[in-house]
């Protein structure tokens, strides 16, 4: 069996379709006919084309089920609210997790601080060796001491003005503390209206 080619197939295909549909042009409409009669593997494939278009005409057309699309919206609308209490929630747990890091860190500085304040000498009467800043760092190694006294430096030098500062981060972390607490998802606050 030989198999029969169309040299115009592909175009004559996409004229068919338009055809179909009601949107081929009255110039290439005549062109396609004239095409159709010469041409008996493109009238067989206009054949075929108009038969599945006949059952798709004759077929019922169904649609989604009666508030279908009220239901996807509300479960688009849910997801994004379950999205966003994520994120806030995300957002709330890092920034309270990074504050109270930070607030024991200023709350221990401020008491080596004030205790430094209290008692200017007890620094200068550590010997190495000696006192459980000493023995920490010693059991950190070189770094550790190395820390610790530079820390002790700083603390000796500008004390004062250090406890201030540090006294003063913590009211400040204190008020984001109480501002992130009010404005917290699922608080009735969270808007400033209720």
């Amino acid at each position: 069996m030989v198999e029969q080619r169309c040299e115009e197939q592909e175009r004559m295909t996409e004229w068919m379709s338009l055809a179909l549909d009601g949107l081929l042009g009255p110039g290439e409409q005549q062109r396609l006919e004239q095409h159709l009669q010469e041409c008996a593997v493109c009238r067989a494939e206009w054949q075929a084309m108009q038969q599945v278009s006949a059952l798709f005409e004759r077929s019922p057309q169904v649609g989604p089920p009666l508030g279908f699309a009220i239901r996807v919206e509300r479960r688009l609308q849910e997801k994004e609210k379950q999205r966003r209490r994520l994120f806030g929630g995300m957002a709330v747990l890092t920034g309270s997790l990074s504050l109270a890091g930070l607030t024991v860190t200023m709350a221990v500085l401020l008491m080596a601080g004030w205790f430094l304040w209290l008692r200017p000498g007890a620094v200068a009467d550590m010997q190495p060796g000696s006192g459980a800043v000493s023995q920490i760092a010693s059991g950190m190694g070189v770094l550790g001491k190395g820390a610790s006294l530079f820390l002790s430096d700083i603390l000796v030098r500008y004390g004062p003005p250090l406890v201030f500062v540090i006294g003063l981060g913590l009211v400040v972390l204190a008020v984001i503390w109480l501002w992130l607490f009010v404005k917290r998802p699922g608080s009735t606050h969270h808007n400033g209206y209720v």
